[in-house]
């Protein structure tokens, strides 16, 4: 039994034929696949391609992004654009609240769905059976509080999950992201999530600078309930609550509409980069990002400020 499949079968049947879903047991690329759908059978409609494994996915900046065959997620959604429909830079920022709202949702459900509780062979000693039940009640709260905290992103498109570190401070790290590609008459949007691997799983040079589902939660995830509710909630609020409008000058209420949750969850503030300008590389420190342009504003040691529109402009320090 293949569970994304049936995930898959499932959801299309659900969205009976307003979003076409497709399954490959592998490919190098789901957003390639997307673009030889759309080239092949000119549709017209939203299409999802998911797949269990992808060799070659591909990331920002030209890299490579990995994942474990069965383990996690890849997958790309396509949708036509009409003509008078523009590139939004405000666009990835939207998309990566709509990915950490499903991740943090399902995060919450399982946790509570395995609450702990206090044993009922406890003993007829009160103190004991009073101590028992403190100790549960507070991993259930500290579970309950890190759930709201879990999740974040991080300017242009990174999802980031937290884990306590030594001094009990949250420390963020990536386990996933957004690339979006704008083609003629099509815009393409393809994800990736480490869920249930671990950071081991991607050896020393790759394991020390990411995270995964698994790694923070301290469980397996169910990545077919994470894979059908990114889905729903992506088509939800892109096609049938119009964000895609927010590629129009005229009507951008959709994406802003976001704004406040991006803003809670952003942790791209202290991020220091080399900022390319004038032929030479700027340390930078990042102070904030202006949710309108979609542009992330840096300062460099003199506490000049300075926009940067693109990630090309920067590279890590």
């Amino acid at each position: 039994m293949n569970k994304l499949l049936d995930a898959t079968t499932s959801l299309a049947a659900r969205l009976d034929g307003r979003l076409l879903l497709h399954y490959v047991e592998s490919c190098d690329s789901t957003s390639e696949q997307v673009r030889e759908l759309y080239t092949i059978r000119e549709l017209s409609q939203p299409v999802l391609v998911c797949t269990d494994a992808q060799p070659e996915g591909r990331g920002t900046r030209g890299r490579s992004w990995l994942m474990q065959p069965g383990q996690d997620i890849a997958l790309s959604l396509g949708l036509p654009l009409g003509p008078e429909l523009l590139p939004s830079p405000r666009l990835p920022l939207a998309l990566s609240v709509l990915l950490a709202q499903s991740l943090a949702n399902l995060i919450t459900e399982q946790w509570r769905s395995a609450r702990l509780y206090p044993r009922e062979d406890a003993g007829s000693d009160s103190a004991e059976a009073g101590s028992g039940e403190s100790v549960v009640q507070a991993i259930n709260q500290a579970r309950d509080g890190l759930a709201e905290r879990i999740c974040a992103v991080k300017w242009p498109n990174d999802l980031l999950l937290a884990q306590p570190g030594a001094d009990g401070e949250l420390q963020y790290r990536k386990c996933g992201g957004i690339l979006v590609e704008h083609l003629p008459g099509l815009l393409v949007i393809g994800i990736g999530i480490n869920v249930n691997s671990t950071a081991a799983d991607f050896g020393p040079e790759l394991g020390g600078r990411l995270s995964t589902v698994r790694d923070c939660c301290g469980m397996r995830l169910d990545r077919e309930a994470l894979f059908s509710g990114i889905a729903l909630r992506l088509y939800g609020r892109l096609v049938f609550n119009g964000i895609l409008q927010g590629f129009s000058a005229v009507d951008d209420s959709a994406i802003r509409e976001l704004e406040p949750d991006w803003q809670r969850l952003d942790r791209s503030s202290g991020q220091r980069w080399l900022m390319k300008r004038d032929g030479g590389s700027i340390p930078v420190t990042a102070t904030h990002v202006d949710f309108a342009s979609g542009h992330l504003f840096v300062a460099d040691e003199t506490g000049r400020e300075y926009e940067v529109e693109s990630y090309t402009e920067l590279e890590n320090q």
